[in-house]
């Protein structure tokens, strides 16, 4: 590395040189500088290699063509609790609004908590998809790296992995309308033996 460094910064001296083509390669000075970067760059024998060296493998199938196969919801294996007529479990919604400043209690943080917070699983692998319903939000939570915006007709995926307990305080960050400093999100990561405890009001084992 060291000798490639040298060889590069006698080549970029040599570039300012004011002197012209003929006469630089003619020079022999300029010659024995050149030739080491030369034979390390440019090597003569490039034609004598193996063809194999210079092209990229093909991938692709023999016949050119990928194999795809059409494949619909109902070629999926069912669990076999659904089979035997087990309730397949549905989404769990409800709706996070802020605490106001009459409602507050000593240890709650004002304009930052909510009455409902979102309760997830630690060391677990997340996926958030996120929309809006009226203008472009954003659910931003900085203390988790996410941040995504809500835009009304499409979906963002964003993910993140808890590694801690704890409560993450978050907030919409896209100017929304009159009530945008007014829409706190609050996370309260849990073990995932107290997730389990907790989804159990809510589904079905």
């Amino acid at each position: 590395l060291a000798q490639a460094s040298s060889l590069i910064s006698g080549a970029s001296t040599l570039s300012a040189c004011t002197t012209p083509s003929s006469n630089f390669e003619s020079n022999p000075t300029h010659n024995k500088m050149l030739g080491p970067l030369k034979a390390l760059f440019w090597p003569a024998d490039r034609q004598a290699r193996s063809p194999h060296q210079f092209q990229a493998e093909n991938l692709s199938s023999r016949n050119g063509k990928a194999n795809v196969k059409d494949v619909k919801a109902e070629d999926y294996p069912t669990p076999e609790k659904y089979l035997e007529g087990a309730e397949i479990p549905t989404f769990y919604s409800f709706q996070s609004n802020l605490v106001a400043d009459e409602d507050l209690v000593p240890g709650m943080v004002r304009v930052l908590e909510v009455d409902k917070r979102l309760t997830l699983p630690t060391r677990t692998h997340i996926r958030f998809l996120v929309t809006g319903q009226d203008v472009i939000h954003s659910f931003a939570i900085p203390s988790l790296g996410v941040k995504t915006d809500g835009i009304p007709g499409r979906i963002n995926r964003i993910n993140t992995f808890i590694q801690r307990e704890g409560v993450f305080y978050g907030q919409c960050s896209e100017l929304c309308g009159t009530l945008h400093g007014f829409m706190p999100i609050v996370v309260e990561a849990v073990s995932p033996e107290t997730y389990a405890a907790h989804a159990r009001k809510w589904y079905k084992e």
